[in-house]
């Protein structure tokens, strides 16, 4: 591997690291919407869906609120919803195995 190959790679994780740091600084991921595989059984916050434990939701840490794809893709301020790093991971991983 050559030192450019090197530097750039140094360079990439470093504005990466940087970027990460100042969104937990200012807590801007915090009133986004995620799509992510639930940890627990949850319901809808517009429809009262039961959405179970490993299934696809639409979250939001502030105010905490969990609806489900359907209601989340109708309404406005939830449409810029983006995948989670969970959501990826665990869609890489079902993909591989599954095939």
């Amino acid at each position: 591997m050559g030192f450019k190959q090197r530097e750039r790679k140094r360079k990439a994780k470093s504005a990466a690291k940087s970027a990460q740091s100042r969104s937990r600084e200012t807590g801007s991921s915090a009133e986004r919407w995620w799509l992510t595989p639930l940890r627990s059984t949850a319901f809808c916050a517009r429809c009262a869906l039961v959405i179970r434990e490993g299934r696809d939701a639409v979250y939001r840490h502030v105010p905490r609120e969990v609806r489900c794809v359907p209601c989340a893709a109708q309404l406005e301020d939830s449409k810029s919803y983006r995948p989670s790093l969970k959501w990826e991971q665990a869609r890489r991983t079902s993909r591989t195995s599954g095939g």
